[in-house]
């Protein structure tokens, strides 16, 4: 695994293919690069993957939620 860019908005590594299936393997490298980095864990995670032959580019932001003036009011 190579990190490319670890911040707090953003996480991209590029992998192996091999190296990684199923959506909780990628999540667990994500969390594991936050950690290393000593950024903060996010609640949820976003991944967009591109694959070219063998190799693989991983996009990992954290997901927000966003909450309308008008609703958040009402929460209040």
């Amino acid at each position: 695994m190579i990190i490319h860019i670890a911040t707090p908005e953003l996480v991209v590594l590029e992998t192996k293919s091999c190296e990684q299936s199923g959506e909780n393997v990628r999540q667990g490298m994500v969390r594991s690069v936050l950690e290393e980095g000593g950024l903060e864990q996010w609640s949820s995670i976003e991944i967009e993957e591109y694959t070219y032959r063998d190799a693989q580019l991983l996009f990992a932001a954290p997901i927000k939620i966003f909450i309308p003036s008008f609703l958040a009011a009402l929460l209040n």
